[in-house]
């Protein structure tokens, strides 16, 4: 039971640990320091309380994830909200990850969705061959990808210390590093907001992934102590995964000093990194960009390292690989657990059900190396991603199923509050391609209103 339990919980933490531990997380722990540490365990006790009770629910019932919710919730239509959240999920993260990928290879930004789209054929190919070992190899590359995150915060570290050399870049390297563990950063109220929604998204809450899970758990597995074990291994990792990125910003602002001052450098290009140097300026002092935004500015990094300082390649490496290996770990059990869901729903084999998530996944990612395209999707998340998960706990409070009740009630106010007020700075948010992702995401709900439909035709 031991090897279960630990197999489990490297499972859970490979989901949970994603590419927004690395893209949007490390912004807040930098901009509102421990302060923002304090206010992250606000949802992220909520998420584990709604983990914990989702996977209890299956995994005490036995039932599957659509069985669950069409005999005991009465609402069988949220199957079909979760799935379809879950594939965008799917699309965006296979293509962040992939774009790192393209990055470390100093490919062209162009072959991303070429990389996404490999990645995925990658990973069907390994879940078909892996079969009824599929909780043992995504448990391996989870904790391939634990210890490697772990090793690469000392060696960027490292390799920080040796590299920046200029006062101003040291300046900047110690403000953000120091900020992390500082209780005097300034706290902003749409900064906590995007803090809010971004660690809901970062656990992966609202693709049903955790009531899939629940249904294959083992009875006597003890799934407080697992989930404890996660919270834990979450902190230490988003930690160390906010202290690379703020060693690794110090070294860019080196590159950036250098560059200044290369006179092998045009001045189009030292125009380039004056914008880049304001923009990871921004990122370790402003706590109100928008979680895009953010993204873009992380990315940046390995343009600013590129040929600009000693042991580029390997701080580059060290950062990309990390980012994707975090997105890898959770487009295994996004597939995986997809497949589950869309093989109980339409009744069809494992390989051809994999085949359509597979399918959408590489439609999505690779849609997305059109801006307007990556914007829209990319707010369906950060818009109602809270909504979604408030949605997908709305089951809890069923009789049969309720672990608290009143637990339930609480997480779901604070979803819905947290998805009220996001969803309206992306209606309000002057981007059209916001508006229209924020569209998209309430145009997820639309089987909602397809239920009663459903419940009649099940009878």
């Amino acid at each position: 039971m031991r090897r279960v339990s630990f197999l489990m919980a490297f499972l859970i933490t490979g989901y949970i640990l994603g590419i927004w531990n690395f893209l949007i997380l490390p912004k807040y722990y930098i901009t509102f320091g421990l302060k923002g540490f304090l206010i992250s365990l606000v949802p992220s006790i909520v998420a584990i309380f709604i983990i914990y009770s989702e996977a209890e629910s299956t995994k005490r019932t036995r039932y599957l994830i659509h069985e669950l919710l069409f005999k005991v919730a009465r609402i069988p239509a949220l199957t079909f909200v979760l799935l379809m959240f879950l594939m965008i999920m799917l699309g965006i993260t296979t293509y962040y990850a992939s774009y790192g990928l393209t990055l470390m290879l100093g490919l062209s930004g162009s072959y991303t969705p070429v990389v996404a789209v490999a990645t995925i054929l990658l990973v069907m190919l390994l879940l078909v061959m892996a079969k009824g070992h599929t909780l043992e190899f995504i448990s391996v590359v989870s904790i391939l990808f634990v210890l490697f995150a772990i090793a690469a915060v000392f060696l960027v570290r490292e390799q920080a210390l040796t590299t920046v050399t200029s006062e101003q870049a040291l300046h900047y390297m110690h403000e953000a590093v120091s900020s992390i563990t500082s209780f005097s950063q300034p706290l902003s109220l749409k900064g906590i907001l995007y803090l809010l929604i971004s660690t809901f998204v970062s656990f992966g809450l609202g693709a049903g992934v955790y009531y899939v899970i629940g249904s294959f758990t083992p009875e006597d597995l003890n799934l407080k102590k697992v989930l404890a074990g996660v919270f834990i291994l979450q902190i230490i990792l988003s930690f160390a995964a906010a202290f690379t990125v703020a060693y690794s910003i110090g070294v860019a602002h080196e590159a950036v000093q250098r560059a200044f001052h290369s006179p092998n450098i045009s001045a189009e290009e030292t125009i380039q990194l004056s914008i880049l140097f304001g923009d990871l300026k921004a990122y370790t002092t402003n706590s109100t960009q928008s979680p895009i935004h953010s993204i873009n500015v992380f990315y940046a990094i390995p343009q600013v390292l590129h040929g600009n300082v000693h042991g580029d390649v390997t701080l580059i490496v060290l950062l990309m690989l990390s980012l994707y290996l975090a997105g890898l770990t959770t487009i295994i059990v996004l597939m995986e657990m997809g497949n589950q869901m869309l093989s109980e729903v339409v009744q069809i084999g494992r390989t051809q059900s994999l085949g359509f998530v597979s399918l959408f996944g590489m439609v999505v990612s690779g849609a997305m190396a059109i801006k307007d395209i990556r914007v829209m999707f990319l707010v369906v998340p950060f818009a109602v991603g809270a909504l979604v998960a408030a949605a997908e706990a709305y089951p809890l409070l069923s009789s049969e199923l309720a672990y608290s009740k009143a637990g339930v009630w609480v997480s779901v106010i604070i979803l819905l509050g947290t998805g009220l007020l996001t969803l309206y700075y992306a209606f309000t948010s002057p981007s059209a391609a916001v508006k229209v992702g924020a569209l998209l995401g309430l145009v997820l709900f639309v089987p909602l209103t397809m239920n009663g439909m459903l419940l009649k035709s099940r009878r």
